[in-house]
């Protein structure tokens, strides 16, 4: 993943997914990648990665519509 860059980090894959989601309705290739240990308590991160080529385009549709869980 060399040539992948975060555009989300957070606490909950639920909230990664929903970023994912509105990455993926502009058909950008987004991945979750999830390095919570549950066996610790539910500690850790997660992340949603995207190619270095689409990172500043993820990040505009981001900041123009963030995801909003309700």
């Amino acid at each position: 993943m060399s040539n992948w860059r975060a555009v989300f980090e957070g606490p909950s894959e639920w909230q990664a997914e929903l970023v994912k989601a509105v990455l993926e309705e502009h058909d950008i290739q987004a991945v979750v990648l999830n390095l919570r240990d549950r066996s610790y308590g539910n500690f850790g991160r997660v992340w949603v990665m995207v190619e270095e080529s689409d990172f500043d385009q993820a990040m505009m549709y981001l900041r123009l519509s963030p995801p909003n869980p309700s």
